[in-house]
């Protein structure tokens, strides 16, 4: 499996890919906080799975997708946000 980054930079606001493909698995609910490198969800193009993961730590705010949905290059799937620090 290759292992990328979602988004534009650290500081992306959301999970996506640069090329279509099928979603296969997603690892994450809405609400949910994962940690920076953690993978959140599982891309098949082009005969290979990609394993997407944030950057930095966030909170996931909601999940565009559902598993088996065939998706476009450069869409969002999976809107995260800042974690507000205490």
């Amino acid at each position: 499996m290759n292992n990328r980054k979602g988004g534009e930079g650290d500081d992306a606001n959301f999970i996506s890919t640069p090329m279509p493909g099928k979603i296969v698995k997603i690892l994450v609910n809405e609400g949910d906080v994962v940690k920076g490198g953690e993978t959140v969800v599982i891309v098949s193009a082009m005969k290979m799975e990609s394993e997407y993961k944030v950057v930095k730590d966030r909170r996931i705010k909601q999940v565009l997708v559902k598993e088996g949905d065939n998706i476009d290059g450069d869409q969002a799937l999976i809107l995260l946000e800042e974690i507000e620090e205490k």
